[in-house]
């Protein structure tokens, strides 16, 4: 366990429940039901254009820019209310200890992310926080790759420790291990799909990541 590239969402902040909310807040404002949390980590995807257009989103009518932005907007605000995974700075803290390199790797845009680290008083953990550079939800391929080349390491130093089946593809695309949280936005069904370890706390992986 030399590099481990966190995902935020879901991973190390609680914010399932809070990324149901705000969807809900907007596909209900276009006349579409509000779905469960159950039901949203069915629908979650990455890009999440294909969330809204899984339920019906016309986006002649409503622009996803538009929706894209409102749900930023709305993230942003709730922020401070959200909260880090009870044994989130418990696992940071035993990998630092042990010497591993630690970085977030976020589909997030750049600056909400680094809001958010700041928020929690985690920063001192990471090398790195690498979000995307705008707000539309795609994927974070890129800038897993362009943050492996600025920690000058290889997919075989790096695991990847996630929520999504995008976090299992970032892996794949970086020829880097993998461990998959059942405990954030995507259900463990969808989740064991992708062949990597399933985990449903840090509890259940922590003596692989610090032993």
């Amino acid at each position: 366990m030399k590099v481990v590239f966190w995902d935020w969402n879901g991973t190390l902040v609680n914010d399932a429940p809070v990324l149901c909310e705000v969807f809900n807040l907007l596909v209900t404002a276009r006349g579409h039901a509000p779905v469960t949390l159950d039901e949203y980590r069915e629908l979650y995807r990455h890009p999440v254009r294909e969330m809204y257009e899984r339920i019906g989103f016309d986006f002649d009518r409503h622009p996803f820019e538009v929706v894209a932005r409102e749900w930023h907007e709305a993230y942003r605000q709730r922020v401070p209310s959200i909260q880090l995974h009870d044994d989130s700075i418990t696992t940071l803290e035993a990998l630092r200890k042990r010497g591993s390199r630690q970085a977030v790797l976020s589909a997030l845009p750049h600056q909400v992310l680094v809001e958010s680290v700041a928020n929690h008083g985690v920063g001192r953990f990471f090398d790195q926080v690498a979000g995307i550079a705008h707000d539309r939800g795609d994927s974070k391929v890129q800038e897993g790759v362009q943050l492996a080349s600025l920690m000058g390491v290889s997919g075989k130093d790096i695991t990847i420790v996630g929520d999504s089946s995008h976090d299992a593809e970032v892996a794949r695309e970086l020829s880097a291990r993998c461990i998959l949280v059942a405990r954030g936005g995507e259900s463990r069904s969808r989740l064991e799909s992708n062949g990597f370890p399933v985990v449903d706390s840090f509890e259940s992986l922590v003596d692989g990541l610090v032993s």
